[in-house]
């Protein structure tokens, strides 16, 4: 498994403008956002995960945590994929392609995004649902 420092150091090369500093929450699951995170995407459109935002990393069930823990190389995009559910900034679909593409970018391997992005495709409508009751 990486190192801690490894998952939450992103570079600038590849459009991620900060380093993604959390602090842990009661309960070991989840994070908040100690700073702004701002990400310049593909197409030039800059995302900025504000400081206070909380997060559980790849919401992934325990079940499969052999095969992908909640958190990797791939939590920078986690995090942003998340805010975007969130707000609704984006439709659901824009958000999952953000989220395969900033993987890609991070360098996860081939195998790993493309289930990451099934899986987000056939399960996170319940999460894009819950945040739209919440935000009513």
């Amino acid at each position: 498994m990486e190192n801690i420092q490894q998952i939450i150091t992103t570079g600038s090369r590849i459009g991620f403008n900060d380093s993604l500093q959390v602090e842990l929450l009661p309960g070991g699951r989840c994070v908040r956002l100690t700073n702004n995170f701002k990400v310049t995407l593909a197409v030039g459109r800059m995302i900025t995960v504000p400081a206070g935002f909380e997060t559980d990393f790849a919401s992934v069930p325990r079940l499969f945590w052999r095969i992908i823990p909640p958190w990797g190389r791939y939590s920078a995009a986690a995090v942003v994929h998340d805010y975007l559910y969130a707000t609704a900034s984006v439709t659901r679909y824009e958000a999952d392609r953000i989220f395969l593409d900033l993987m890609k970018r991070l360098g996860v391997p081939l195998w790993k995004r493309r289930l990451m992005y099934r899986a987000v495709r056939l399960g996170g409508w319940a999460s894009w649902k819950r945040f739209r009751s919440q935000n009513r």
